[in-house]
């Protein structure tokens, strides 16, 4: 595979490059000037740049799994916490996307994380990292019964985690104040990749309708 890599890049720097060499050289020369920043999952099937056609210096990405963004107040928001900081005080970004996506790792092992917490078991192999990352959403899917036989609790409480990320946004004071002066608007998206559907947090409300295209 890193043999791929390779010859991915070569390919990159004789077409792509060839091609966008001037916008290129102005990226490296006067810096980047993104608008948007997209908080999205580290899932190898979500790809910003490729799912809304964007090059380099256009988007502004965070990648974790499970899309999370912790509380202002939270241990655990160092590294999100600093580059909201650097997208909304430097970058002065006009719009913040948390998108989250169908068939999460990360959310299902959160599900699972709280399903064993009631039981009491505990894992043979418990994570070093995972279980604690994702536990910071436990607040999302309070309100869901996992237990529960239906056919949308996955949807259900990736969607949930996606609303709590959006919410936690507005807890980051100078975010909330960028808010609040209209130069900034936060968004939040639901990716459906098997069926290529793409959702969006309802004005107003906490369902999700689909993107009219």
């Amino acid at each position: 595979m890193v043999k791929e890599l390779v010859n991915g890049f070569k390919n990159f720097r004789d077409s792509y490059f060839e091609k966008r060499s001037q916008v290129l050289q102005q990226l490296a020369k006067k810096g980047q000037s993104p608008k948007t920043m997209v908080i999205c999952c580290s899932d190898s099937r979500v790809e910003p740049s490729i799912l809304f056609g964007t090059g380099p210096g256009d988007l502004f990405v965070v990648r974790n799994v499970a899309n999370l963004v912790p509380p202002f107040t939270s241990k655990d928001n160092v590294s999100i916490g600093s580059a909201l900081e650097y997208a909304v005080k430097i970058l002065r970004v006009k719009d913040i996307v948390v998108m989250g996506h169908a068939h999460c790792g990360g959310v299902a092992a959160l599900c699972k994380s709280i399903n064993n917490d009631k039981k009491g078991e505990v894992k043979d192999n418990p994570s070093d990292f995972i279980k604690s990352w994702v536990d910071i959403a436990k607040p999302a899917l309070s309100k869901i019964d996992l237990d529960h036989n239906d056919a949308n609790i996955e949807v259900t409480s990736e969607r949930a985690v996606v609303l709590y990320s959006y919410s936690n946004l507005l807890t980051y004071p100078w975010l909330n104040d960028a808010v609040s002066k209209n130069s900034l608007e936060i968004h939040a998206w639901w990716l459906d990749f098997k069926s290529v559907m793409l959702w969006k947090k309802a004005q107003g409300s906490d369902s999700f309708i689909p993107m009219d295209f």
